[in-house]
Parts: C-alpha cells; structure tokens; sequence
C-alpha cells in the first residue's frame, strides 16, 4: 500500500492537470481526484495523522462538488469532522456545518437533524458557545419534529431548556419545558417524565423571582395534568414557594432535604435550587 503523502501528491496531480481539453476536461478528473483523496485521507488516518486526514477529506469533498455529487460530499465532510473530533473542535465544528449546508439542500433533514445534534454538542461541550449550542439544539428539535420523531425533537428541546436556565433566560428555558410538557401529554411514552418538566418549569419561575407567576403556573400544570398535584415535585414547588415568601431558608433547606431522600437531585436541579436559596438570603441582607 502506498503511504499517506504519496497518495496525497498523486491525488493533487489529477487534482490539478488540465488533460487533452484543457480547461473543458470531463467531470471524470474530479471524480478520480475525489477518490485518490479519500483514499489518501484514510491512509492519514491509520498512521493517526487526524489532522491531515481532515484536511484530505475535505479535498475530495471540494472535488466531489466541482462534479456535482453533492451527496458523496456531504458524506466525506462529515469523514472530514470525524477525523478534527478529537483534535480540533472548531474545524470540526465547521466542515460539520458544510456537510449540514448540503444536507439540508438535498432535504435530508432526518440525517442534518442528527449531525445539528453533534454541532450543538460541540459548541456545549468542547468550544463553551453556549448560544449557539442552544441555537443549533432548538433547530435539530425542529427538524426532528418535522420527521415525526417526536422523542428525539423533545430530548434536543429539553437541552435548550436547560442550558437556557443554566444561562438565567429563564423566559426561554421555561417556554420550552412547558412545550415539551404538552406534547408529552399525548404520548404514553413519555408521560411519566411529565412531571419532571413542569417541575422543572415552576423552579424556572421562583428563579426568575416572579412568584406570582410561579403560583399562577403551578396551578396551570395542575390543570394541564391532574395527576400532577398529588406528586412530590407539585409538593415541593409549593413549599419552595412558601419558604421564598417568608424568606425561611431553614425551611426551604428542610424541604429539599426531604425530597432528596426519596428523589436524588440531579446537578441541574440543584443548580437552580441553590440560586433560589442564595435569592433568600439576599433579600434577607437587603431587609437588614
């Protein structure tokens, strides 16, 4: 087998010659340059050499666009984000973004759903964009929903909620709980989760320290779900409420306590709880 830098020079020469006709060469040099650069690229990729991988992959995808096999192009820039994952997330991030663009184009939006998916994921986890990550989750949702898979739409909407909250757009993050809750209504699937969104929604409210609105949206889920106001969380949203009021952090720190024993508190939730009870104190050293 040739090495890796051979194939890519050989590659760049089809690439590059003009043939018989000059600059009216077939679409076939593109075509046979495409593959001499995957072939090179995966060469990259067995000796590790991810970072001339990625760029040999894109090579080929310019050239499987110059003869217009915009599907095998999409398809070698998501090798190209395959091979900079690991090493380079911003590069990754964009040729991600290029083989979206063509998704998109041809109208599959089922796979662009999945790979808009791995774009948010990026921007949360690896480049700390949290606006785009919220930007990019909302879209797959959309996309998502639009291919009737519900489950995947509501798993892309609920991490823009959460990242929403975490960002204190607790309008935007409660917006979308509130969404997610109500198409869960109708499915049986996902009905049990209920309660875990418009609990999540009504923490969202007393974050917001509006707790007129937070009362006012606590009896809403009761009206959206019946079954919610005979549920720990109905329970404790209440008694935040309560201990918020009468600015009691002995109290709200009890009835957490409380919950947690029979429910663990995951990180997120006890994110926004500890900023409600911070909001408790703060009142407190503006009274005195």
């Amino acid at each position: 087998m040739a090495d890796a830098q051979s194939l890519l020079a050989k590659a760049d020469k089809k690439a590059t010659s003009t043939g018989p006709f000059g600059l009216f060469a077939s679409s076939s040099r593109f075509e046979e340059a495409g593959d001499l650069y995957i072939e090179a690229a995966n060469a990259f990729k067995i000796i590790k050499d991810l970072q001339s991988a990625g760029r040999t992959f894109e090579k080929a995808a310019q050239m499987q666009l110059k003869s217009d096999a915009k599907d095998e192009a999409a398809n070698t820039y998501i090798e190209a984000y395959k091979s900079y994952r690991k090493i380079d997330p911003q590069e990754a991030a964009r040729v991600l973004i290029q083989a979206l663009t063509l998704f998109t184009q041809r109208g599959q939006f089922r796979r662009a759903a999945t790979y808009k998916q791995d774009l948010a994921t990026l921007y949360e986890t690896e480049l700390d964009d949290l606006d785009r990550a919220m930007d990019a989750y909302d879209e797959a949702g959309e996309w998502f929903s639009n291919d009737q898979a519900e489950s995947l739409a509501n798993k892309a909407w609920l991490k823009v909620a959460e990242i929403a909250a975490l960002k204190e757009d607790y309008t935007r993050a409660i917006a979308k709980f509130e969404q997610v809750a109500r198409i869960s209504l109708g499915n049986n699937l996902a009905k049990w989760s209920l309660k875990d969104y418009l609990f999540k929604a009504g923490l969202c409210h007393i974050a917001n320290k509006d707790i007129i609105a937070a009362k006012r949206a606590v009896e809403e889920y009761v009206d959206l779900d019946p079954t919610f106001l005979n549920t720990r969380e109905h329970n404790l949203l209440n008694d935040v409420i309560s201990a918020v009021e009468d600015g009691d952090q002995e109290r709200f720190t009890d009835k957490i306590f409380e919950f947690d024993q029979f429910s663990k508190l995951d990180k997120w939730k006890t994110t926004i709880l500890l900023r409600i009870k911070n909001s408790i104190q703060e009142e407190e050293d503006n009274i005195l």
